[in-house]
């Protein structure tokens, strides 16, 4: 391969960068992709895939130029990560396996970087284990579940306060009614018996009923005289 025929495929999405190298790098390629990386490397993006899982290197400086683009990345504050399976570039960067960060493919990478996140507020999920938190973050979920109940113990409390203030109207209101009633059966009671005799004239009370009213109304009248004459 000559310096020329260096082609890197990128694509981006989002925040992140995924860059796949191919083929075979010796000593005259490092300078054309040294340039090539770090000239991608300047634009935007916050997580970085070299994908070199299809490339072999042939000379040890590589170690260095890879070392500067992690460096180059930090100071970015970005995040690069080696895309590979094989054994040999597994044992190419053996010695600084510990320093970068590689994974298979970029999808599991994904995966681990939402369970580090979850890791780092102090909460752990493994297949072994089940889910595990720390001291810390189960304090703080035993107080909010505290905090939720006690306003859940409120809230019913209030609901329950509220509807017995009804039950006490609602009763209140019926003793009222039946009060009402009872006033009202007493005063048919009284009155009946004087609608029976005429003495109480209403919109049903006949003209022949109230002809009746003023002959006892005379009747009463001459009694009246009577008892004044003696």
């Amino acid at each position: 391969m000559n310096s020329e025929q260096i082609d890197l495929f990128v694509e981006e999405s989002g925040n992140e960068v995924y860059v796949r190298i191919s083929g075979t790098f010796g000593f005259t390629q490092f300078a054309p992709l040294r340039e090539k990386v770090n000239r991608l490397m300047e634009g935007p993006g916050k997580i970085w895939f070299l994908d070199i899982d299809n490339a072999r290197f042939t000379d040890k400086e590589y170690l260095k130029l890879f070392l500067s683009f992690l460096e180059k990345a930090k100071e970015r504050d970005a995040e690069l990560v080696l895309v590979f399976n094989d054994e040999e570039n597994k044992k190419f960067f053996e010695p600084y396996l510990h320093i970068f960060s590689i994974t298979g493919n970029c999808k599991t990478y994904r995966r681990k970087g939402i369970l580090a996140a979850i890791g780092a507020l102090g909460a752990y999920y493994s297949k072994q284990t089940g889910i595990r938190l720390s001291p810390f973050i189960a304090l703080v979920l035993i107080v909010v579940l505290f905090c939720w109940f006690f306003t859940l113990y409120g809230i019913i409390r209030g609901q329950k306060e509220e509807i017995q203030m009804r039950d006490v109207r609602l009763i209140e209101m019926e003793q009222e009614t039946q009060r009402i009633r009872n006033e009202l059966d007493y005063l048919q009671s009284t009155i009946g018996p004087l609608k029976n005799l005429g003495l109480i004239v209403d919109s049903t009370t006949s003209q022949q009923s109230k002809v009746r009213i003023r002959n006892w109304t005379k009747y009463l009248d001459k009694l009246e005289e009577r008892r004044r004459e003696k």
